[in-house]
C-alpha cells in the first residue's frame, strides 16, 4: 500500500482528504506542520508528497526544498496544494521540483486522477 504523507496545518484538510484518498487503497498520514512532516520522515518514506504553501513556522515550500534535499527522497512526487496561485509562487515551487501545483479548492476526482498519475509513474 503506498503511503501519501499531507502536510497542512488545517485539521479539516487532513480530515477530507483522508476520506477522499484512503477508499483507494492508499494510506494517509498527516502532519500538522512542515517540521512535524519532516521529523516523520525518519519512520518511513512516503509514496507521495501533498503540501500546503502556507504553514507555520517553515512554509510548504521550504519544506519542499528540504524534502528534495535527502538524496532518499529525491524521486518521490510532490503536490503543492495551496490558495496561493501567482505565477511567481507556481515558479518558485516548480523550481524547487514539485510535480503538480493545486488551487484550493480542487474537485476529488482531479485530485484523485492526478494522485493515481504520479504513483502510477514511480
Amino acid at each position: 500500500m503506498k503511503t501519501i504523507l499531507l502536510v497542512d496545518d488545517e485539521e479539516d484538510f487532513h480530515r477530507i482528504l483522508k476520506r477522499v484518498i484512503e477508499p483507494t487503497g492508499y494510506l494517509a498520514v498527516s502532519a500538522m506542520s512542515a517540521e512535524e512532516g519532516l521529523r516523520m520522515l525518519e519512520a518511513f518514506t512516503p509514496g507521495l508528497a501533498i503540501v500546503d504553501w502556507n504553514l507555520p513556522g517553515m512554509s510548504g515550500l521550504e519544506f519542499v526544498k528540504k524534502f528534495r534535499s535527502l538524496p532518499k527522497f529525491a524521486k518521490v512526487p510532490v503536490i503543492m496544494y495551496t490558495v496561493r496561485d501567482s505565477e511567481d509562487e507556481q515558479i518558485s515551487a516548480y523550481s524547487a521540483d514539485i510535480q503538480a501545483y493545486l488551487n484550493k479548492p480542487v474537485s476529488p476526482a482531479i485530485l484523485l486522477a492526478k494522485i493515481k498519475q504520479l504513483l502510477h509513474n514511480t
